[in-house]
């Protein structure tokens, strides 16, 4: 574990975006299932994939706050990522995630976003947050309803549409 990690939570830790390293970003974004509900399954071309990191490391330098990789304390394995970003074309924080395969379904994202939004509250006194997801994915949604987040119904952001999601603190 790094010594000073950003965020805890019971099984994980996440750094600061700085520590994106791009060959963690290229596993999650060369995998179709892992982009699913992201690019309808249109994976990334490496160049994509660096313009990704550059944008979140630029978000981060601007706005003091961005993804972070997330690790599982017991081994320090790269679980994926979690954290905050301004919504496509908003001033609005949102809170967003993305994990590979082998860390589905065992409650790494309600953790890790619990945590995430806690961050926001305590340390960077942020009053409200957003998500979005797509339309089927169900998963996302429980998982943003477990945090607290209100379904506020269908929108349109990332020239798709999406349910949206608020939380108020």
């Amino acid at each position: 574990m790094p010594i000073h990690p950003l965020i805890t939570t019971e099984r994980t830790y996440l750094c600061t975006p700085d520590t994106l390293e791009f060959a963690q970003i290229r596993k999650l974004d060369s995998d179709p299932e892992i982009l699913k509900y992201i690019t309808g399954g249109k994976t990334r071309s490496e160049s994509e994939s660096k313009d990704w990191i550059s944008k979140r490391l630029s978000e981060y330098q601007t706005d003091g706050y961005g993804l972070m990789p997330a690790y599982l304390k017991e081994n320090d394995a790269f679980i994926g990522w979690g954290g905050l970003k301004r919504l496509d074309q908003t001033d609005k924080i949102e809170v967003g995630y993305r994990f590979d395969k082998p860390y589905w379904g065992q409650g790494f994202a309600t953790e890790i976003t619990k945590a995430v939004v806690k961050y926001a509250q305590e340390k960077l006194g942020i009053t409200q947050l957003v998500a979005v997801t797509d339309l089927d994915n169900t998963a996302s949604q429980k998982v943003l309803i477990k945090c607290g987040f209100q379904n506020l119904g269908q929108a349109h952001y990332y020239n798709n549409d999406v349910l949206y999601f608020e939380l108020n603190m």
